[in-house]
């Protein structure tokens, strides 16, 4: 048996180490002949770009997790409001609700001066804002709020610029004051030993250093105080040393001339040498404070906040110009409700794309209101929609189950139900009824399931000798039937506590789950293993351990350690764990019944000795089976999935998006309600 069903574990195995043969021999004539390792490094990380990964990677976040809702405010002319609110309509993500707090009126005014202290502070500091092609933030608080959020913000964006401008003004005086020093100093004689005599004024002589253009003329009363001058680059330096009282007069001359005067630092060290060393030094850390400015200048000026603002703020001088007239009467409808559109400014977006003009708001949602998530919705979940509403609607933090159902359950009713004929029956049944009735439609993949597991295990009719067994008759090896039940029990479960350990990552308590969850999973997997091969029991003690210290740092963290809770918890879930598997085995024991229910009609049927009576005995046999057998394998189907499996992660916390429906589809569950015309 432990040998049939470790084959059974390996059945798929060989077609896909074919296929992976047969398409490393294709990548082999196209890219020369690679081995394995190559082939697995070509395509995980040449074939596929980082841009596909994360493609991927936001596709399968949207497959199994409920997309949550945010919540809008709209302020729309009352002319435009049916065309707003049929735009709306018209995406599939909207559902309108009444907001509980009052809308309230819009104050242009307000608006107005803030917008135009906006314009005036950027005119009186010289700052020419970019006009960004980027949408709208979130507005978060009223228009008037808006506003005055954007003047703050721009205020406090202009003050650090220009902070940051004259800091980097003041770094290039001193680098440009350093390097006249440094012509300076080469244009020493080579007995001078350096220029720290001029770097203060005395107690009886004022002294200073003058840097000028060589064509620039001496004045005379200058050169009568002049001690030294030098000549380097057609720069001229001039040292001179006069009385205190002819300190006014020599500012005076100079601020005539093209002249600048020379600072000497205070950290200048005497000495020529030294004093080359100390301004080279200077200059490096100059030139690299002066690019550390420069690029936060350049990260200041690509702030999304700033885009963001200017932004809002465009959209609220365009509401001021061009539609006071509907908030100076009042004549404007707030619409309120939820949205699932992908990006936040998709509702914005679309009223644009209609030509509506409007002042979208996503405020906070009102108090005590649940956000709404939107399901996922395609056309192989759909038949199994009845399934989610017999489970509930799960919270934006938890895994939405629309994307395996439409697998476990035609895998589980296929395995219980495994006939071609009985399954072809089902499949004709969901394709003809399901055309008016939906909630059969799940028929069709229930139905050709049974197909499939009756090839496996040449079941058609109950009638042997006319489907050859692809895999084994279920009546003649019947433990191993339960053996594969059992796999697929495991396999089942295992995948809920996974989706667990995903939920208590989005929840922040991913820690807590690998401290007390992730022991149960590993002894869970050890003792399965186990069943074949002994010796993985070993590692049950350390899993053990594991979970006690576990448990007992989440209770530390709590306040209280509590032994005697850990224990009773760890025997309970051991214990649920074990009914949860064994009540698998319900699957091998109906797929077995249902071979012996087939036989039966048989062998009734055989009883009869009239050729139409036997006819009629097998069909009213056969429609029995189908009928009674196949609404019987769909209750237990339904239970193994909510009990065994959805009680792992699911808690249904939230509520299902009913989007607004277009005009001509008729829903019932869709009232406009939210819609309030303020006069």
């Amino acid at each position: 048996m432990t040998q049939g069903i470790l084959g059974d574990l390996l059945l798929v195995y060989p077609a896909l180490i074919l296929g992976f043969r047969k398409s490393s021999r294709k990548v082999g004539r196209v890219k020369t002949s690679r081995r394995y390792a190559d082939w697995v490094e070509y395509w995980l990380f040449r074939g596929v770009t980082r841009k596909t990964s994360l493609r991927i990677v936001d596709n399968l976040r949207e497959l199994v997790r409920p997309r949550e809702a945010s919540w809008f405010e709209l302020y729309v002319p009352r002319n435009q409001t049916v065309y707003a609110i049929e735009s709306l309509a018209a995406t599939g993500e909207v559902q309108l609700e009444p907001g509980a707090r009052q809308a309230s009126h819009l104050h242009l005014e307000n608006i107005r001066q803030s917008l135009s202290e906006l314009d005036e502070f950027c005119k009186t500091h010289q700052i020419a804002l970019p006009v960004y092609q980027v949408a709208p933030s979130k507005l978060i608080s009223s228009p008037e709020e808006t506003a005055e959020q954007a003047l703050y913000y721009v205020r406090h964006w202009g003050e650090r610029l220009v902070s940051l401008q004259e800091e980097m003004h003041r770094l290039q005086q001193e680098k440009e004051n350093l390097r006249l020093l440094q012509k300076l100093l080469k244009a020493l004689h080579e007995d001078d030993t350096g220029i720290e005599l001029f770097a203060h004024h005395g107690d009886f002589l004022c002294k200073g250093i003058y840097a000028c253009p060589h064509s620039h003329p001496m004045n005379p009363v200058l050169s009568k105080i002049v001690i030294r001058s030098y000549v380097q680059d057609e720069m001229v330096f001039f040292l001179f040393a006069a009385l205190p009282d002819q300190q006014t007069d020599v500012n005076h001359l100079l601020e005539q001339s093209d002249c600048i005067e020379v600072d000497i630092p205070d950290w200048l060290s005497p000495g020529r040498p030294a004093q080359e060393q100390g301004i080279a030094e200077r200059l490096a850390t100059i030139e690299h404070l002066y690019h550390d400015i420069q690029h936060k200048i350049e990260l200041h000026w690509a702030s999304s906040e700033l885009k963001k603002t200017l932004a809002n703020a465009t959209v609220l001088r365009w509401f001021v110009d061009n539609a006071k007239e509907v908030t100076e009467h009042g004549e404007y409808c707030h619409v309120t409700g939820w949205s699932s559109l992908e990006k936040p400014a998709s509702v914005e977006s679309v009223l644009e794309s209609a030509n509506i003009h409007a002042i979208v708001r996503h405020p906070f949602p009102p108090l005590n209101s649940l956000p709404p998530v939107r399901m996922l919705e395609t056309w192989w979940s759909r038949p199994f929609h009845l399934f989610q509403a017999f489970s509930g609607t799960p919270g934006s933090n938890e895994i939405d189950p629309g994307f395996i159902i439409p697998i476990v359950v035609p895998l589980l009713f296929g395995f219980m139900f495994p006939d071609v004929g009985h399954g072809l029956i089902l499949l004709l049944v969901g394709i003809f009824f399901g055309v008016r009735q939906r909630n059969i439609r799940f028929l069709i993949p229930c139905g050709a399931s049974s197909i499939i597991f009756g090839i496996l295990f040449g079941e058609l009719f109950g009638m042997e000798g006319l489907l050859p067994a692809l895999w084994f008759r279920p009546l003649d090896e019947p433990l191993r039937v339960f053996g594969v039940s059992l796999l697929f029990g495991f396999g089942l479960i295992l995948t809920g506590m996974v989706f667990s350990a995903i939920e208590a990552r989005w929840r922040g308590l991913g820690l807590e789950w690998c401290a007390r969850e992730a022991p149960i999973v590993g002894l869970y997997i050890t003792a399965a293993i186990g069943i074949f091969f002994h010796t993985a029991l070993v590692a049950m003690p350390v899993f053990l351990i594991w979970y006690l210290a576990g448990s007992s740092w989440v209770q530390s963290r709590r306040g209280k350690i509590e032994i005697s809770v850990t224990i009773g918890s760890l025997l309970q879930t051991v214990f649920e764990l074990l009914l949860n598997s064994v009540s698998f085995m319900r699957i091998g024991a109906f797929a077995l019944a249902h071979a012996g229910l087939t036989i039966t009609v048989i062998m009734l049927a055989d009883k009869i000795d009239n050729e139409a009576g036997y006819l009629l005995a097998l069909v009213i046999g056969h429609l029995l089976v189908v009928g009674i057998e196949g609404l019987v394998v769909f209750i237990q189907t339904t239970r193994l999935i909510f009990f065994e499996f959805f009680i792992r992660f699911l808690r249904v916390d939230g509520r299902p998006l009913k989007p607004l429906a277009p005009p001509g589809m008729n829903r019932v569950d869709t009232k406009i309600k939210s819609v309030r015309f303020d006069k």
